[in-house]
């Protein structure tokens, strides 16, 4: 009982995540990647019977990510880019995805607290970041790079929900999607 308490405990952040939409709202379906992941899986299967069918996964395939990257960057045209400041930070490491073995790795990852100034008004937001970090020194150096000494960190808002921020790290996301 004792070590499901400390696991619990080990497992939960002290900075707790600003959600910027209702955790119980239905996501919006992507069709075009939802129909590439059909071609796909449809295509293996297909080529099996018929070797010149596995052109089907590979199309399927390649609609899926264009699917993506064109849903990802008409989402966050009129996003704006802001200057915040980190008031607080933590990190810890927690269990990454599983590998093709089955179980998985032990990774790094972060929370963030930052408020920035939009149209006149403050807000306090835990900033998203899509990747994990394979080891405490490469994220500090990280964290190092996005945030100032002084605390200062740029963001990518969703203006219609201010809630909804980005952490600007100058990486093959940014240049992609924004």
């Amino acid at each position: 009982m004792k070590f499901a308490e400390e696991s619990s405990k080990k497992s939960e952040w002290r900075i707790k995540p600003i959600h910027y939409r209702d955790p119980h709202a239905m996501m919006k379906t992507n069709w075009g990647a939802l129909f590439g992941a059909i071609l796909f899986v449809g295509g293996i299967f297909a080529g099996l019977k018929v070797n010149v069918l596995y052109l089907i996964s590979v199309f399927g395939l390649v609609t899926g990510l264009i699917s993506i990257f064109f849903r990802g960057r008409i989402e966050r045209r009129n996003w704006k880019k802001v200057v915040g400041q980190c008031t607080d930070r933590e990190w810890k490491r927690v269990p990454g995805t599983p590998g093709q073995r089955g179980g998985s790795r032990m990774v790094w990852t972060f929370q963030l607290l930052c408020e920035f100034e939009l149209g006149g008004k403050i807000y306090t937001v835990t900033p998203g970041y899509w990747s994990t970090f394979i080891s405490e020194a490469r994220l500090v150096k990280f964290l190092d790079k996005v945030i100032l000494p002084d605390g200062k960190c740029r963001l990518w808002v969703n203006p219609e929900n201010p809630f909804q921020a980005e952490l600007i790290a100058n990486d093959i996301k940014d240049f992609l999607l924004h």
